[in-house]
């Protein structure tokens, strides 16, 4: 009988604590998860003198395992796919989690424990599998497997030592990973919280510029409309009250010398003009704010003026009307109100329309209302795309965000035009 001293036992001790030592300073030094699998797997096979292995760790519901690396078998993708779930049952296999403690089988063919293998793995004969534990509790395990001799107790004590080691650089790697992914998911969460506050910025410079033409064109047509009412004024207004103040002054004369029947004539004359005054005064009040939008409402207002835009354009237009109208704060209807003539303005100067309709639909959380015309249509895109053709539509636009409503525009070439716009209504 052969015997070993004392010292050659303490110094493959040293070996093998010496070799664990710098197995476990090169598993350290990983950081995928992947290397750290299939390193410490290389590992574990040399170090037992073992043909084949596998680590396994608990799936999530703790039913079974999963087998995240395996040395010395390449299964095929599908064959993978089938069987990298290993139930968690009393079997040779599954023992070593079960139970928290290394299993041994010097042939697993013939374990008691056996419950078979998959069609197409290689035949396990002798076997060895120790838990990988986490604060004392199994996270999964390391299992060895065809040493041509059985194992024994110092594979079993060997593997364990390293297994300790192994379940902290898993669990390392597994937050490292972690970690990589919410740094990547942060990261794309900054990029894009970027792009959309500098696509923010620049789409605020867009409305800044847009604003800014808006307010432009508002003095100018306010000069316009100033210079429109102060000419009409002149030339009608002004020129009647002149001739009547002539018509006035003749029939003064006229009463002098007791002309009295030229005289009636003259002041029948005055009163004429007079009634002419009223008339041009009360449109010119009229084009500045609509008497019957204050006094009768949106929908009577609507109706007017589709009928003096039917008899100035000389094309059809009909109001209709569906729901309960109610009355709204002045301030939405003036804007629904100038909405409608901006967008009727645009039928008669630009469409070259046959017909065109006024549509308004009370319920009882919105209004919506619809101009729509078969005219020529135009191209929506290049018109926003220009300066100066898109001021109109910028100022629907505007109006309609004032009121908190929402404004869609429908058209293209030769297909008509509809002007859409909704607008939320407050019955508090």
């Amino acid at each position: 009988m052969v015997t070993v001293a004392p010292f050659e036992i303490n110094f493959q001790q040293h070996e093998r604590l010496e070799a664990l030592y710098h197995l476990a300073v090169e598993l350290s030094a990983l950081r995928s998860l992947e290397s750290v699998l299939n390193t410490a797997l290389q590992h574990c096979l040399d170090l037992t003198g073992s043909q084949f292995g596998f680590i396994g760790l608990n799936a999530v519901g703790g039913k079974t395992i999963d087998v995240v690396a395996i040395q010395g078998f390449h299964p095929s993708k599908a064959f993978y796919q089938h069987n990298h779930l290993i139930p968690l049952r009393p079997s040779v296999f599954a023992r070593a989690v079960l139970e928290n403690r290394p299993v041994r089988s010097d042939d697993a063919r013939t374990d008691p424990d056996r419950v078979g293998q998959p069609k197409g793995h290689p035949p396990v004969a002798t076997f060895l599998g120790v838990p990988l534990r986490l604060h004392d509790a199994p996270i999964g395990m390391i299992g060895v497997a065809n040493r041509p001799e059985p194992y024994g107790i110092d594979h079993e004590q060997l593997l364990m030592t390293y297994a300790a080691q192994v379940a902290i650089v898993i669990r390392n790697a597994q937050l490292y990973e972690q970690l990589t992914t919410a740094n990547e998911k942060l990261e794309r969460k900054v990029a894009n919280r970027t792009r959309q506050l500098q696509e923010a910025k620049e789409a605020l410079a867009q409305k800044a510029v847009q604003l800014q033409q808006l307010l432009t064109e508002t003095v100018d047509v306010q000069e316009r409309e100033r210079q429109r009412i102060a000419q009409d004024m002149h030339d009608g207004t002004n020129q009647l009250l002149i001739g009547a103040m002539l018509e006035l002054k003749s029939a003064r004369k006229r009463l002098t010398t007791g002309n009295l029947s030229q005289a009636e004539e003259s002041l029948q004359t005055v009163q004429k003009i007079l009634h002419r005054v009223e008339a041009e005064t009360k449109q010119i009040i009229y084009d500045l704010r609509p008497p019957t939008l204050d006094a009768l409402g949106l929908v009577p207002a609507l109706r007017h003026y589709t009928e003096r835009f039917e008899q100035y354009s000389g094309i059809p237009c009909t109001l209709k009307v569906s729901g309960q109208p109610m009355r709204l704060p002045s301030r939405v209807e003036i804007s629904i109100y100038r909405l409608m003539q901006e967008a009727l303005h645009n039928v008669s100067a630009h469409a070259q329309a046959g017909r065109a309709d006024v549509i308004i639909d009370f319920s009882a959380s919105s209004l919506n209302l619809t101009i729509a015309d078969d005219g020529q249509g135009f191209d929506l895109a290049m018109v926003k795309r220009d300066n100066h053709g898109n001021i109109g539509l910028l100022s629907m636009n505007e109006r309609a965000e004032s009121l908190g409503g929402h404004l869609k525009i429908r058209t293209r070439p030769r297909h008509g035009t509809q002007v859409e716009l909704a607008v939320p209504i407050n019955d508090g």
